[in-house]
């Protein structure tokens, strides 16, 4: 396994760890690309916007 593959398993891993720990488990199939963009529309939708430090836009 050259080092490359390692550091790709290694980001997906992450990405994955990230997801679950927001309750995400549907992560077979999907590529790296998939899970990153849904990890950042996760992400989002926890900021509460109601909170005045939240309300700048």
């Amino acid at each position: 396994m050259k080092a490359a593959d390692v550091l790709e398993t290694h980001k997906r891993n992450h990405i994955v760890e990230q997801l679950h720990k927001l309750k995400y488990f549907d992560t077979d199939g999907k590529s790296y690309e998939e899970l990153k963009r849904k990890l950042a529309i996760l992400r989002a939708m926890e900021i509460d916007v109601g909170t005045d430090a939240n309300k700048w836009f």
